[in-house]
């Protein structure tokens, strides 16, 4: 069974990380940090910066492939 990212368009997971509160960007880096102790980033900005990045990615990988 695919979980919702993987039904989500670049531009889905774009909107979805612009919508996002500051407690749902704490909430989510905590989880990582938990689930993936030797990925941690510094600060909730630096993993910001990094979710950003991969919405950015993904938009570029769309249009790459379509």
């Amino acid at each position: 069974m695919k979980n919702r990212k993987d039904n989500m368009s670049p531009k889905d997971v774009n909107k979805t990380i612009e919508r996002l509160d500051d407690q749902d960007w704490d909430n989510m880096k905590k989880h990582l940090d938990e689930k993936f102790p030797s990925m941690t980033l510094p600060t909730v900005e630096d993993f910001k910066a990094l979710v950003k990045l991969y919405g950015k990615f993904q938009t570029y990988k769309e249009g790459k492939l379509h």
